[in-house]
């Protein structure tokens, strides 16, 4: 599916906009993190960082197909993001990946008794990655 012109201009505005300002400000929360990591994220992890920006299926996990416990998948994965980007502070890069493992077996437990959650892959695979890179410190 090609981009959308309008999603693709939000995408540029959020980015420029957010950007700059969170270069010069101390780490966001994961839950909130600023617009250059959240696009760093699927499409449907879009809508609950940037909000009504991003509107839609694609922009979102849907609740009634997976439970209220995918609010922590996305985080998770700014986690990890922020793991693979962090370089030369190795007690750092392990909290970070300790907190994305959490954030998906929390979400993987909580979609336990939701067959058909489309991002079910998602989760397995994330925490497949991140236990991998965690034996590392081990």
């Amino acid at each position: 599916m090609a981009p959308n012109r309008n999603n693709v201009m939000l995408c540029f505005l959020a980015l420029t906009s957010f950007s700059a300002s969170a270069a010069a400000q101390p780490e966001a929360p994961s839950y909130k993190p600023p617009a250059i990591e959240a696009l760093r994220t699927p499409r449907y992890c879009w809508n609950q960082f940037m909000g009504e920006k991003f509107r839609g299926r694609e922009y979102s996990i849907p609740r009634e197909m997976c439970g209220t416990s995918t609010n922590h998948y996305c985080p998770g994965l700014v986690q990890l993001d922020r793991a693979n980007r962090t370089i030369g502070n190795e007690s750092r890069r392990r909290a970070y990946l300790e907190e994305a493992q959490k954030n998906a077996l929390y979400t993987l437990r909580g979609i336990s008794t939701f067959p058909h959650c489309p991002i079910r892959a998602d989760v397995e695979t994330t925490l497949r990655i991140v236990e991998i890179k965690l034996r590392a410190f081990k």
